[in-house]
């Protein structure tokens, strides 16, 4: 404030605390500003690239990525005045969608193509789940989440959410949280939007007709955003709750604030966008370079996602993470964090110490640093069968244990095995819990059943098994109908994985289902071994 009123010298106390209300919202809203400035000038700008008469060419990335940098810190904080295109923007048709890579790119096929034939709503394994699951307060929340599509609506819609992330997590202690989620989820809206800019200038892609509109980008970006700021809230929630410890990357030692660290990573997704983007549109072979058959299974050896070499190099584990992050404009780990709810209930009163816990299919591991960083006493092993993937973890792992220092390091260990979690060379009983993040919507069925039969075995009775994975149908109805063209991007098992019932094979297994939670477009379900067989009939 400009003046002091003369209220604050006889309550101090609520002065200060209306002060840290108006700080956290001012934060949130420029965060908020900046970003939708920098995709409405990105989406200006790489929409232009389409027209012939377009000073930008191919091979002139460097331009445009200049050019977008150098205008987005003056466009961050231009005026607020309501745009006249904005206002009249009302009767588009808008896209429900919840990734870049499904919302920009053109489906020359069948622009309103739908997973064939939906089931009926009483038969989508989103709303059988309530029949298995204690499905938490997030699943009645995503079941009826949808946005308006007016500007107007929408921007109304923001403001309320602002407000209840505001009077729930409003205090000093949270503007860290808010300030650098916030940030991130701009930064990776931008580096979507520049990377989609040199994919498109380069032929690697087409933009779908609805974001030829930089209007209609914007207000995608800002469906995103909200979509972002709802989880982030819920993750929060679940940091105060003392599930999991706050996000070890938001400290400002960490890498990821080192300029040439983001620039290197940057530059790798802007060149893995334009290849991906284009063997998408050629429809590419997915075939990959490996030819073991002993050793990969056929579903393993293809390219999902159209990435470079599928999991099988080097190159592919160096990109996944940013790539994916940019995928879901910064949220996938707050979504993937999600895992630690049913998880952190289940150690509460446990030993760390005496707790073993499996990540199959670990990947890159990164989630995994966040679960050590969480409980870091604890023994855990991750599993993987790309060795370039495995490898990456260990790099990760390895980067925890340098950040975090040996005290707190040397409380607990990490091992790793290169294995096909269809099976494991693991003992039975072996494990206290076993996760699996984002496994299970590559698999073919078959392959579904041999997992989760192999983490019944390596279970001990009374063990945990935590399965986060993409939403289904029926999780969030009004997100159905274009579910299933996920499909589309290489994911040959997808459209079977968002029709399976989880609670019926879980059970079929010895496994009893648990819990249930959403978070965007993720779901965590969690199942427990019993500690005794159930009788016979």
């Amino acid at each position: 404030p400009r003046s002091t009123p003369a209220g604050m010298l006889a309550k101090p106390k609520a002065y200060v605390k209306t002060i840290h209300k108006r700080l956290f919202e001012q934060a949130l809203y420029l965060v908020h500003r900046g970003a939708m400035a920098t995709i409405r000038t990105n989406a200006i700008l790489y929409s232009s690239c389409l027209k012939s008469s377009s000073p930008y060419r191919r091979g002139d990335t460097r331009t445009i990525a200049a050019n977008s940098l150098a205008l987005c810190p003056k466009s961050a904080f231009a005026s607020s005045k309501p745009s006249k295109r904005v206002s009249s923007f009302r009767t588009r048709r808008t896209l429900v969608v919840s990734n870049v890579l499904e919302a920009v790119v053109s489906r020359p096929d069948n622009q309103s193509r739908v997973l064939n034939v939906l089931p009926d709503l009483d038969k989508r394994p989103g709303v059988i789940d309530s029949q298995y699951f204690k499905e938490g307060t997030s699943v009645a929340y995503w079941k009826d989440y949808s946005l308006p599509t007016r500007p107007e609506a929408l921007a109304s819609r923001f403001a309320e959410e602002l407000s209840i992330t505001r009077n729930e997590h409003g205090k000093l202690e949270a503007v860290p949280y808010w300030v650098y989620h916030l940030f991130r989820t701009s930064f990776f809206t931008l580096q979507g939007a520049l990377g989609l800019a040199v994919a498109t200038v380069n032929g690697g892609a087409s933009l779908s007709t609805e974001m030829q509109d930089p209007t209609a980008a914007a207000m995608l970006a800002s469906r995103w955003f909200v979509e972002a700021l709802v989880v982030y809230r819920q993750d929060y929630r679940n940091i105060k709750e003392g599930l999991y410890a706050l996000p070890f990357d938001m400290e400002p030692r960490h890498r990821q604030f080192n300029p040439l660290f983001t620039l290197q990573q940057s530059l790798r997704f802007f060149e893995e966008a334009t290849g991906t983007l284009k063997r998408k549109a050629e429809k590419a072979s997915t075939e990959v370079w490996m030819h073991d058959t002993n050793l990969y299974p056929s579903y393993y050896r293809h390219t999902f996602h159209y990435q470079t070499d599928g999991w099988l190099s080097d190159k592919s584990a160096m990109v996944y993470e940013t790539s994916t992050e940019t995928l879901f404009v910064g949220r996938q780990d707050a979504m993937q964090r999600h895992t630690m709810v049913p998880f952190g209930h289940f150690m509460k009163g446990r030993d760390q110490k005496s707790t073993k816990v499996l990540e199959i299919a670990c990947g890159t591991g990164r989630f995994h640093t966040f679960l050590r960083d969480s409980y870091p006493a604890l023994s855990t092993c991750c599993s993987d069968l790309s060795p370039f993937y495995l490898a990456q973890a260990k790099k990760n792992m390895d980067y925890w244990e340098s950040f975090r220092g040996a005290d707190v390091a040397s409380e607990g260990s990490t091992s790793f095995v290169q294995a096909n979690a269809e099976l494991l060379p693991l003992e039975d009983a072996s494990f206290d819990a076993v996760l699996s993040v984002y496994l299970f919507h590559e698999l073919p069925m078959s392959a579904r059943r041999n997992v989760i039969k192999e983490v019944a075995r390596v279970l001990k009775p009374g063990g945990m098994f935590v399965l986060t994975d993409s939403l289904q149908l029926g999780d969030t109805p009004s997100k159905d109908e274009s579910m299933g063209n996920f499909g589309d991007f290489a994911e040959p098992h997808y459209r079977g994985y968002i029709n399976t019932d989880f609670g019926k094979l879980a059970s079929e297994f010895g496994l009893v289902p648990d819990t249930k939670e959403l978070a965007s477009s993720t779901k965590a379900m969690s199942f427990y071994k019993p500690k005794e067989k159930p009788s016979s009939i």
